[in-house]
Order: structure tokens, then sequence, then C-alpha cells
């Protein structure tokens, strides 16, 4: 894996280009500090920056113009032209040594983070993201770290970084918008990692809320952003002012709202910048929040500035009929919902069907209630019955499962206890005949 070795101050000149940063970035790749003079075309250069030769002829014209152009600011001296493509180029100039004295610093990355990035399939331009991710790597502290308990506690340094996206924007001479758009993109790409606080200081006496600086990194440094992070906020230093609470939403919802923004700007220019899990999220917010509006309209009386106030904040929604993931959700939502609501239906028609016992049916002997509570009371029987057309002294009812000893001495209490069953008065019975169709239970009790 080849390294990289940029100087700060040359990635971070704003009179520079994303073009003229990205062949600075070849150059530096192609520079061998042993020669005096190398030689060097176009296409060595597009190599350098792809690992393949497949780029279309406008960002092959931005090359070369920015060849030119470092040639101009003097970076490199174009000494001899083979031909119009071919030259030999001295690259001394690029030669540098960190001097922490004179402020010279420098970045490293990897020529394969290189050919990641600009490969990355994007209506984006990956120069620019080219650049924005040198900028991130460079702003990494080189000194703060966090211990590595798995190897008897060695220091892990030089990982992590927690700049404002305001500071980075600067750097890159962009936008904060555009910033957090190349974050989104190399998430995705899992370039990079950032730990977002799920806590924030909170001032008691004003109740102003200020939130912690986001942790970012290499995407591979995950663990040790997250392990710094969490004991960044468990060691800070809090004012006897401040207190900690729980982050809201508000940053989550906010990032929502750019999305929703931007889609609406240039749908097809920013639709696949966005993971599929940030796309149904917004649609969510935006879907939720307009719920909440549609609510409050109908307790405001129309014609009113608070209605129409109301009115301008609701969203139009059509454009998620655009996003196939928010339509497989919404269907899956609604698939749910029917689901859910045919389950209740059931529900009532089954509770709805007369399904009591009907009416008592008669038996022939026609006992009373009195005479069938005054039946012999057996224990767990297999009944041993003659057919017969009424109860006569022939019927042997059935005779208990039990030694000779207990025989004459079983009671209800032998058979079950009062707690899982009921030992009341009219005790546990047994009838049988073959004529015999129904007893009403309910007449028991």
């Amino acid at each position: 894996m080849k390294k990289l070795f940029l100087n700060n101050a040359v990635i971070r000149d704003t009179n520079l280009s994303d073009y003229e940063v990205a062949v600075y970035v070849a150059l530096r790749s192609l520079y061998d500090s042993q020669k005096e003079l190398q030689y060097v075309d176009y296409n060595s250069v597009v190599f350098e920056l792809y690992k393949n030769l497949q780029i279309s002829r406008r960002y092959l014209n931005h090359i070369k113009s920015s060849l030119d152009s470092l040639v101009e600011k003097g970076l490199i001296k174009k000494v001899d032209s083979i031909s119009n493509t071919e030259f030999i180029i001295d690259m001394s100039n690029l030669h540098f040594e960190q001097n922490a004295g004179k402020g010279i610093f420098y970045t490293v990355i990897t020529l394969e983070e290189v050919h990641r990035i600009m490969n990355i399939d994007t209506k984006k331009d990956n120069f620019a993201i080219l650049r924005y991710f040198i900028i991130l790597i460079s702003s990494i502290c080189y000194d703060k770290g966090t211990y590595d308990h798995s190897d008897c506690y060695g220091a892990h340094t030089d990982f992590v970084g927690f700049m404002t996206l305001d500071t980075l924007a600067d750097w890159c001479g962009t936008t904060k918008a555009r910033i957090i758009e190349y974050n989104s993109i190399l998430e995705t790409e899992k370039m990079i990692y950032t730990y977002r606080h799920s806590q924030n200081k909170k001032d008691k006496k004003t109740g102003q809320i200020m939130s912690f600086s986001n942790h970012y990194g290499r995407y591979e440094d995950k663990q040790w952003i997250i392990q710094f992070a969490n004991e960044y906020v468990a060691t800070y230093n809090l004012k006897e002012t401040e207190t900690l609470v729980k982050a809201e939403k508000s940053k989550i919802n906010k990032r929502y709202a750019a999305i929703f923004n931007l889609l609406v700007k240039d749908f097809d220019k920013y639709i696949d910048n966005f993971l599929d899990a940030e796309l149904i999220g917004t649609y969510k917010y935006i879907h939720n929040k307009n719920l909440c509006n549609e609510k409050k309209l109908r307790e405001i009386e129309e014609g009113t500035v608070v209605y129409d106030d109301i009115i301008g904040k609701i969203k139009n929604e059509d454009l998620f009929d655009d996003i196939p993931c928010v339509v497989a959700y919404v269907n899956r939502i609604a698939d749910k919902k029917r689901s859910m609501e045919k389950r209740k239906q059931n529900l009532a028609n089954a509770v709805s069907v007369d399904d009591n016992w009907g009416e008592p049916v008669s038996m022939k002997n026609d006992y009373s209630i009195e005479e069938i509570l005054n039946m012999p009371v057996m224990g767990e029987v297999q009944p041993d019955y003659i057919e017969t057309n009424n109860f006569s002294p022939s019927v042997r009812i059935g005779e208990p499962k039990v030694s000779a000893d207990k025989e004459q001495n079983l009671k209800i209490s032998d058979i079950a206890d009062d707690e899982s069953h009921d030992n009341s008065n009219h005790g546990i019975f047994c009838v049988t005949g073959k004529d015999l169709d129904c007893i009403d239970i309910d007449d028991l009790y």
C-alpha cells in the first residue's frame, strides 16, 4: 500500500483548484527524489488517479490545464516537450521536509484511497471529494488518542479529528452544505466514520444547549473513534453551571430537512448521494411534520395569518413517489396496517358469533340439582358402566384406584387441593349413561 506524503500548505491553498490539487497528488505519487528529471505524460497522471485510463474528455481537459497551471505557479518545471502529451519535468520543488518550527506539516494518504475516491459512482465531482478527504485527514490530531487495552495499555494515537464543518469548509474553499454532502458519500463508501454524540452540554442557568464536536476519522479506525469519543465525554471537565443532557433529535431532523431541500432543488443531481435509510428517514420526518401541521390547521380559523403560515410549512411529498426504497417502505406499512385491521375484524366477528352452549336439554330421569350434587364423589376414575336406560343399582358409577387402606377415607382433598380446584360444597361428581344428553353447567353453581 503506497503512502503519499502531501504538503499541507499545498492542499489547503484555496488559490489552487480541486483539479490542481488532484494533479499535485498524482505527481507526488510519480515523484522520485533520486531523479533530477522525470518523464510525465497525461495518461500517467490519469492512471495514478484512477488506476485505469477510463476518463471523460471533460476531466482529461481539466488534468491537462491543471498540469500547465502548476507549471505557471512554480510547483513544477517543464524542461522539454516530447509531444503534445509527453513532457520532461523537473519536480524537485515538490520535495519538502516537515518543520514544526517553520509551520511545515504534511498529511499521509494512500494511493488506494485515491483510487477508491476517484472511482466512486456519483454525480458529485470526484476531484472535489478527493480534496475534501485529504483536508479531513489532515485535520486528524496526531497526538490525541486512547489506550489499547488489549496491548498492555499501549497508546493508540493519530486517528481522530474533531474540527467543525465551518473550519473544514474554509480549508477546502467550499461551503458547509457541500461538506455535508461529501461526508454522506464518504460514509456510504465506508472511507470515513463519524461519531455523533448522544449527549449535549446544558447551561443550568440559561438552559442553553451546546453540542460536542463530532469525532471522525478513517473507517478502519471506527472502534478507536468510538472509544475516544466516549472517554472524551466521560472525562470532560464540566463547569459548575453545566450538566449533561441527552441530545435531542434536532441534529438528525436538520439533516433530514437538508436532504429534502437538496432533493427539491435538484432531484437527479442529489438522489444518488444518500443511503436508503437516510431517504426513508427523510420521508418519515417530512410526512410526520405534515401530519402535525394538518392537525393544527383543523384547530385554526381559515384565512387567518397563522393559518396561512402553517399552510406554507406543509411540504409536497410527490417526489418520494420516485424513490423506490421509500415506495417499498410505504407499501410495507400499508400492508401491515391492512393485516392488523383484518385481524381486528376477524376478532370482532368471532366475538359476535353466538358461541353459547345452547338451550339445556332435560334428562329423561329429570334429576334435580340437589340429586345430582348428592351423587357419589370419586377420585380419578375410569367409569365402568352397564348400558341401561336409567340409573339403577346395577350400574357401577366407578371405583377409585386407591389402596385398600385409603379406600374408606377418600376425600376431595385427596384428589385436589383448594388452590387448584374449588373445594366447595357441591364437590366433584360423575354422571354416566348413554342416554344422558346434556347438563347445564351454569345451574350447578
